[in-house]
């Protein structure tokens, strides 16, 4: 299947298809295995290859098209059962053996009539790898695993093996399902043209293994060169923000929006005494505690980062407080006054919360009383736009709706709104779910017009995201539509 693409000089307005594309490699996440045919990656009823007894598809027209790749992958498999092959180290053969043995290194994939990308241009970091002590251990696990699984293909020297497993870490996407989880991970060759910027103007959705790039903003004209998505969650603070991207992808992002102070003051917030005013108030709360990296303003030499070998630049911390404790800290705005308990407070709910997410971050699911007690912890004294109170808010939502305890489950959705729009942008297709999930939940408690309401809203975004084509859209939201408008008449 060739790519599609837009090759035009005319206007873009948001929601336009800018590029559709097939991967050059993909693998099922291992998590998926029984759940989704390994071929087109759809959840249902599947089958077990009879040779390998590993993959799985949902019938005989998949079967057929994913035997030229899997053929010699099953033999393999079948040879190292039970033990099981990493999701990473099948990606890195599955590249290798399109290399060896198909159309690897002459494949083009075009994003123009007359533009192309192969696999020999992208980058592959090397020097970064190499001073990655936690990158170069994984690639030494997997060189291990790749020398047994693949006896039958004659293997790269470790340079070469090692630019591979560059351009594979650096390039590759992770292939997302309609409720933006991750599902597995694939090589998209000309996608990989676009660069981040915390402050897109422009989405990758997935419909199965197909990716599809769309703009989210109105441009002027089509310049690859200006197109940005972004790598990363982006409910974070910038500083967090840029070290996921150094740790990731070797670079200091100094986009519009990490360098926005404004957002600097809001991430580590807490709120104005003063229930009428919205002012955010900046207080230190932990030693060193940084919301942004900023580059060298001079010409020095760059410090390596203790956490990976990539440099470092200066680190902005919080703002000292201008007025000691003792004689109160002010609001900017109203003049409120904060006395050393107030201040006392913030930090210790700051400390609790940052914990708990720490803790909540490895767990399958978030636990609805620590999410609660974080958030009782946190009312009245943390901003509404603090980061950490938002992840709680995301946090305690999911749990709430895996719980089915769906009145609390409204009211945090109704808090988690301004959050998502903050961090995410009014065209994100995270803020369109949340619109839908809590629309599902408002039909069930039989508040039908307020559900329209909010798949409205999840419709204009779902639009521009993934187009009126997109299963999500079809499937999923407009019978809900449906369902809003009879219940309301």
């Amino acid at each position: 299947m060739k790519n599609k693409f837009r090759n035009t000089n005319s206007t873009i307005k948001a929601g336009d298809l800018l590029l559709t594309e097939q991967p050059f490699a993909f693998v099922l996440s291992s998590k998926e295995k029984g759940l989704r045919c390994d071929n087109c990656l759809e959840k249902g009823k599947v089958l077990k290859c009879s040779g390998c007894q590993f993959v799985h598809y949902c019938g005989r027209i998949c079967q057929k098209e994913a035997w030229s790749d899997h053929k010699w992958e099953c033999a393999n498999l079948k040879r190292v059962s039970p033990k099981v092959i990493p999701d990473a180290a099948r990606m890195l053969a599955k590249i290798i053996n399109r290399l060896n043995r198909g159309d690897g290194n002459s494949y083009r994939a075009f994003y123009s009539a007359t533009s192309f990308r192969m696999w020999k241009d992208l980058m592959s970091h090397y020097s970064d790898l190499k001073a990655d002590k936690k990158r170069m251990d994984h690639f030494t696990s997997l060189c291990v695993v790749l020398y047994e699984f693949l006896k039958d293909i004659s293997l790269p020297n470790t340079v070469e093996l090692m630019g591979l497993y560059g351009r594979m870490v650096i390039n590759s996407f992770t292939i997302l399902d309609n409720d933006m989880n991750s599902i597995g991970t694939g090589v998209y060759l000309a996608c990989s043209i676009l660069d981040h910027s915390c402050n897109p103007n422009a989405v990758a959705t997935f419909d199965g293994k197909t990716i599809s790039i769309r703009a989210t903003k109105d441009i002027s004209y089509l310049d690859w060169d200006q197109i940005r998505i972004s790598y990363i969650d982006l409910m974070k603070t910038p500083y967090e923000r840029q070290t996921e991207l150094l740790q990731n992808y070797y670079f200091l992002c100094e986009c519009d929006r990490c360098m926005d102070e404004s957002q600097h003051k809001l991430v580590h917030a807490a709120k104005c005494l003063n229930s009428e005013c919205d002012c955010p108030i900046n207080i230190p709360w932990k030693q060193n505690c940084q919301v942004v990296r900023k580059p060298e303003e001079t010409a020095e030499k760059e410090d390596e980062d203790t956490s990976g070998g990539f440099t470092n630049g200066h680190h902005e911390e919080l703002k000292e407080i201008p007025q000691s404790v003792e004689d109160g800290l002010r609001c900017e705005e109203c003049g409120t006054k904060f006395t050393e308990n107030h201040v006392e407070k913030f930090i210790k709910a700051m400390e609790f919360t940052e914990m708990h997410l720490q803790n909540m971050k490895g767990a399958s699911v978030a636990y609805v009383d620590v999410c609660k007690y974080c958030l009782e912890r946190q009312e009245g004294v943390l901003h509404p736009l603090n980061v950490m109170h938002a992840q709680t808010l995301d946090y305690a939502f999911d749990a709430l709706i895996e719980f089915q305890i769906w009145e609390q489950a409204c009211a945090y959705a109704e808090r988690l709104l301004p959050c998502f729009r903050f961090y995410y942008g009014e065209r994100h297709p995270l803020l369109a779910l949340l619109h839908l999930k809590y629309a599902k939940i408002l039909l069930y408690k039989m508040d039908s017009s307020k559900a329209f309401y909010h798949l409205k809203c999840s419709e204009k975004i779902l639009k521009i995201t993934h187009g009126d084509r997109h299963p999500l859209y079809k499937e999923q939201l407009l019978p809900l539509l449906r369902q809003a408008i009879a219940e309301s008449s």
